[in-house]
């Protein structure tokens, strides 16, 4: 992962923090249990600007290129999938990712999730997939 300046990692944690708080619902720092190393974020996110529906939530990770292919992306999906089902009332669970990230959408079809579509949302054409309840 590139490296961020401080302020926009504070910002991050904040919103995280938010999310946690109001939503209760966010993302989940993944850390290496050997070195302590952050190697990403994984987990739910609830996205109040979603331009498709009103405040769906959403599966997601951002991992390190180094931690990639090691399944942390499925388990982390396949926990947060469980904890969707069990404690939230969304009809949907939705992920989103850029149209070229082949790896991301191969997640997100282990997970049982189907390609919904494409929109423009924060700047960026993005393509997202489903399940439904």
């Amino acid at each position: 992962m590139p490296a961020h300046p401080l302020d926009e990692i504070r910002g991050q944690v904040e919103r995280f923090r938010r999310g946690w708080a109001e939503d209760g619902v966010s993302q989940w720092a993944a850390v290496d249990l050997e070195s302590g190393t952050f190697v990403g974020r994984l987990g739910m996110m609830r996205h109040h600007d979603w331009p498709l529906e009103p405040s769906p939530v959403e599966v997601g990770w951002v991992l390190d290129e180094r931690w990639w292919g090691r399944g942390l992306a499925t388990e982390a999906g396949r926990v947060s999938m469980e904890l969707w089902r069990e404690h939230l009332d969304d009809e949907r669970l939705i992920s989103i990712t850029a149209p070229e990230n082949r790896r991301s959408r191969a997640v997100m079809e282990r997970l049982g999730m189907t390609h919904r579509g494409a929109t423009h949302w924060h700047g960026y054409e993005v393509v997202w997939y489903a399940v439904d309840r």
